[in-house]
């Protein structure tokens, strides 16, 4: 049923009531497989208060079966929970969203009568399952330090970044670009890069120290093709999707934007059932969905799991959320249904342990997912059917043989699976001695459990970037690695190993992961055309930020600000112009530029300037002047 939704109100009488009160006994015996996915999980921990309820049979059901009366779900502190039914666009998942949250730290009974049925005629059995809400008051937020999302580098095994390269004296003079605007080297740029721009966003490595954060895509030169001021605090994870939009996750606001070629928000994301979206990963799917990461912070006793465990702490999981165009969630996954606390490699006796931190999602060929689990130094994968564990590579839970004289992985980035069927990661190798980081390729045999390594890169001297990071596999056969938390920002190599690209922000600004993509920009706005007055030159400048589709720019220049004709073309070499109008001053006073396409057509026109000694009112049109 294409894009079909379904709303039921649920009622629920005294005879619902009386069958609901009476089910201990039932969920105990209860063990048809009648849905092959339940959420939250049977005997799930730590779900929101404001939980959806998802089944899935896995075969498409029908919709004339569809009945609020199989539906009772009860609150042993907030009792009976009416709610809207609804059959998402896939004719295959049932979404009972509850009228009003659930109480802090109850458990919930969830019942659904025999008597559903599929389009085949199929008569479903019924199901009943527990589960337990979250302790946390409902809407209260607990704060993360920054600790807690990557490590800093005041830790023992921070590498040291090497010392600051020159500025770049092409962006240094250019005169529309902000005064903040971060400082961009590119050190190696051969004919091997591969095409495409550079996609990026900067911020301070030290969130205390601040710095203005830009998003920002970039040229084989270095030079701006678009740039974006953001608001103080991080912008992360800026890239095209598949579908060729763009998106990039705020933390001033735990939404996830996406802008089309004109760079309009066009549209926002936040996760489901009451969490907030993380920002490490977001990926939009060829059937519309949307798969997105969430950090999940609850307090836990830590006490009563290692010896000297802090009986108050707050431990960090991970939740996976799948949303429908409509954006419902259909899917999800909470890592506290299937893996313990002790899995993980980091300080078990802290206040604050982010005990997953997942940082990447990804969708295998087969339909299932592939989910990276730094601090376990894990590769999981799941079975996006059934929401079960499929196989865990790496950690203290691994599965398989490694075959790499440097493996396995630690602390990683960036899990992806390659057209040829292998897998890239970025290893950040935090901690672990000798320090360096490194992206490698692996080929996986899933049923032998093997991990060959097929390819790597590893710099010479190293690079070691203890976090952040990516690894992106271009169409050309070239990798981009992005080094995360250190200096180079980004190395563009072939598969031969050879540098064939390499760009970086000036020390201390890095970026979470950078990416090159094809793109075409259009922007609404209109070229900016600036006048600079020196005592013997009067020069104009000019740039379109955003625009891909410029090759040179008219310049014009009138009496009047309505009667121009044009008194120069200048080819466009970078993302700044200049054009010195001195010979000019005594016959206009008010000049534009026009930029034009590659095949000559005219785009959008600048702003007018007004040449200095003239007087703007003089030289206005008429009609303006006797308004």
């Amino acid at each position: 049923m294409n894009g079909k939704m379904m709303r039921i109100r649920v009622l629920v009488g005294v005879v619902a009531f009386l069958v609901a009160i009476s089910w201990s006994s039932l969920v105990l015996a209860q063990t048809t497989p009648a849905f092959v996915y339940i959420s939250p999980r049977p005997e799930a921990r730590f779900v929101p208060p404001e939980t959806t309820i998802t089944l899935r049979n896995g075969k498409l059901l029908d919709e004339n079966s569809l009945s609020a009366s199989f539906f009772t779900v009860v609150g042993e502190q907030s009792g009976i929970h009416p709610g809207t039914l609804l059959l998402a666009e896939d004719g295959k998942t049932l979404i009972f969203r509850p009228d009003q949250p659930f109480a802090a730290g109850e458990r919930v009974t969830s019942h659904v009568a025999p008597g559903l049925r599929t389009t085949g005629g199929e008569v479903l059995d019924g199901v009943s399952f527990q589960f337990t809400i979250s302790p946390k008051i409902q809407g209260e937020q607990l704060n993360l330090s920054p600790e807690s999302t990557d490590t800093v580098w005041d830790s023992p095994w921070a590498s040291v970044p090497p010392a600051d390269v020159k500025a770049n004296s092409i962006l240094s003079r250019y005169v529309t670009l902000p005064e903040d605007f971060p400082t961009i080297n590119v050190t190696v740029a051969t004919s091997q890069a591969a095409e495409g721009y550079i996609f990026l966003s900067s911020y301070h490595h030290l969130w205390s120290l601040g710095a203005q954060p830009y998003l920002l895509v970039l040229d084989n030169a270095g030079e701006p093709v678009f740039y974006r001021r953001m608001p103080p605090l991080n912008n992360l994870d800026f890239k095209t999707q598949p579908n060729g939009l763009l998106t990039y996750f705020s933390r001033a606001t735990n939404l996830l934007y996406v802008m089309d070629n004109s760079y309009t928000i066009v549209d926002t994301y936040e996760a489901g059932n009451g969490y907030l979206m993380d920002h490490h990963d977001f990926q939009l799917l060829p059937n519309g969905h949307a798969l997105l990461m969430i950090w999940d912070p609850q307090p836990v006793d830590m006490s009563q799991i290692v010896e000297d465990g802090d009986p108050a702490a707050t431990v960090i999981g991970l939740v996976i959320q799948e949303l429908d165009s409509a954006k419902n969630v259909v899917f999800q996954w909470s890592s506290w249904d299937h893996f313990a606390i002790t899995d993980t490699q980091v300080n078990l006796t802290a206040a604050q342990i982010a005990y997953v931190h997942g940082n990447a999602v990804e969708l295998d060929f087969d339909g299932n997912l592939l989910i990276s689990n730094r601090a376990m130094d894990e590769i999981t994968k799941i079975d996006r059917e059934t929401g079960d564990v499929i196989w865990r590579l790496g950690g203290r839970q691994n599965e398989f043989t490694f075959f790499d004289e440097d493996g396995p992985f630690y602390g990683q980035h960036d899990i992806r699976r390659l057209p040829n069927g292998n897998v890239t990661i970025y290893d950040n190798r935090e901690g672990h001695f000798p320090y360096f980081s490194r992206a490698v390729e692996y080929q996986l045999d899933e049923e032998a459990k093997t991990a060959t390594i097929a390819w790597q890169y590893r710099n010479t001297p190293d690079i070691y970037g203890a976090w952040l990071g990516n690894a992106q596999r271009l169409p050309n056969g070239n990798t981009l690695i992005g080094w995360g938390s250190t200096v180079p920002t980004m190395t563009e190599v072939t598969p031969q190993g050879e540098v064939a690209f390499e760009l970086t922000f000036s020390w201390p600004i890095v970026s979470y992961r950078a990416f090159r993509f094809p793109w075409r920009g259009a922007p609404t706005w209109p070229p900016l055309l600036v006048m600079k007055a020196a005592e013997t030159t009067t020069t104009l400048h000019y740039s379109w930020n955003g625009a891909t589709d410029v090759a040179a720019y008219r310049v014009m220049a009138g009496s009047t600000a309505d009667s121009m004709e044009q008194i120069g073309t200048q080819r466009k070499t970078g993302f700044e112009e200049s054009t010195d109008i001195s010979q000019w001053m005594g016959d206009y006073c008010f000049f534009r530029v026009i930029p034009l396409d590659k095949v000559r057509n005219e785009l959008q026109a600048s702003n007018v300037v007004l040449a200095p000694g003239c007087s703007y009112q003089t030289f206005l049109p008429l009609a303006v002047r006797n308004e």
